[in-house]
């Protein structure tokens, strides 16, 4: 087998719990893509954001928001947004959580969003699923550990990794996946290579080739050492390849 990209979550997964970037998670992306190793950054949030942060981090392949229902693509100096649904059941959802849940809000995001509905979590997640098997929409939600998650069945991060290898050139086997949520699963099932960064949840790590003994941001950027001493982008000789003490 062989790995030529990255994909990566980002919260909590090249975070502090409190969402700052941490460090050596940034050393280690910027390493992998010297090595030439492009770093797909995955992740639930909105595309706005995501792309902000590609730019900032300096990862080069393509950008998988929304949980697989968006992508920015670059097509030269440009950016190409492209939408793999539309929301509509969603804003039925959302009426009838808010008229049972006063408490419930949204994500500061959705005004930026146009594939999936995030809720913050101040309604139980199982409430959530509840409500959408009694209207009987085409719906699921999943809680990512940050936020409450709704879209359409086949909208996900596994989604999102087929498009973007399709851009790349690349079989999606050719791909090693790090995250920390149960949104992380779908991706695990498209790509040839799992990392689980050591908080996830047991659901997530029964299906990890290789689960970090650190956790968080540090958990993030052992897991993409790990696949780059593995697959022969780094030696035995690169005794401490993010520099530093």
């Amino acid at each position: 087998m062989e790995v030529k990209a990255i994909s990566l979550d980002i919260d909590g997964t090249i975070t502090y719990p409190d969402r700052r970037l941490h460090e050596d998670s940034l050393r280690a992306i910027r390493l992998a893509e010297r090595l030439g190793v492009p770093v797909m950054l995955v992740t639930g949030n909105s595309v706005p954001f995501a792309e902000a942060m590609a730019i900032m981090i300096g990862t080069s392949g393509p950008v998988v928001a929304e949980d697989g229902g968006a992508l920015s693509i670059k097509e030269g100096k440009l950016k190409k947004r492209v939408y793999l649904t539309k929301m509509d059941e969603e804003w039925i959802l959302w009426s009838e959580i808010k008229r049972r849940y006063p408490e419930a809000v949204m994500s500061f995001s959705m005004p930026e969003r146009k594939a999936g509905l995030v809720i913050m979590r101040t309604v139980p997640v199982e409430a959530v699923r509840d409500i959408i098997a009694e209207l009987e929409l085409n719906l699921i939600a999943v809680d990512s550990g940050f936020a409450i998650h709704i879209k359409k069945p086949w909208i996900n991060k596994g989604t999102g990794i087929e498009k973007a290898c399709k851009i790349l050139g690349i079989s999606p086997k050719e791909v090693a996946h790090i995250g920390d949520g149960e949104n992380d699963l779908d991706a695990f099932h498209v790509v040839g290579y799992r990392v689980a960064v050591g908080q996830a949840p047991e659901s997530l790590k029964k299906e990890a080739d290789y689960v970090t003994k650190k956790i968080y941001g540090a958990g993030g950027a052992e897991g993409i050492l790990h696949v780059l001493e593995k697959f022969g982008y780094l030696g035995e000789a690169d005794e401490n390849p993010l520099g530093g003490p």
